[in-house]
């Protein structure tokens, strides 16, 4: 990618534990969400900032809400990470393969390379298929919170 064309930061990096390939990119500021990872292991959370929980947290903040406002008010009120980690804002980021911490990716959003990322060419049927995989497995949209006023949401 040209260095203008890359203003996301996207690279390909090494797992350090494994060597698995994997792509890393901060989180587009296009999108209506946060993306929090588990300090535990690689999965993560979606928090839509639609989500009526979210607004009831992080509306009471005034003044432009810094991130750290916004991780404070946020992560007491969601639930565990099935292996019992925490979903933070500025967890570290896991390998999908071996689980092992991936520094290069600090406060990037981390998904594993399949190849067309670079946006050189269409993603292949496998690939698109593999990407719905690594999601339905790694990213959770849905049941984030524990403690929350109206248990509808």
């Amino acid at each position: 990618m040209a260095g203008d064309d890359n203003w996301l930061e996207a690279e390909v990096i090494a797992c350090p534990g494994c060597g698995v390939r994997l792509f890393a990119v901060i989180h587009s500021p296009f999108c209506d969400d946060h993306r929090l990872y588990c300090d535990r292991c690689p999965k993560a959370i979606e928090i839509s900032y639609y989500d009526p929980a979210y607004s009831r947290a992080v509306d009471p903040l005034s003044g432009g809400p810094k991130l750290e406002q916004v991780a404070e008010a946020v992560e007491p009120l969601l639930r565990s990470c099935a292996c019992d980690g925490r979903f933070r804002f500025d967890a570290p980021r896991h390998c999908f393969r071996c689980g092992a911490e991936v520094p290069a990716a600090a406060n990037k959003d981390l998904s594993p390379y399949f190849g067309c990322e670079d946006g050189k060419r269409d993603p292949t049927p496998e690939e698109e298929a593999g990407y719905a995989r690594f999601d339905a497995e790694f990213i959770r949209r849905e049941d984030l919170w524990a403690a929350i006023a109206n248990s509808s949401d």
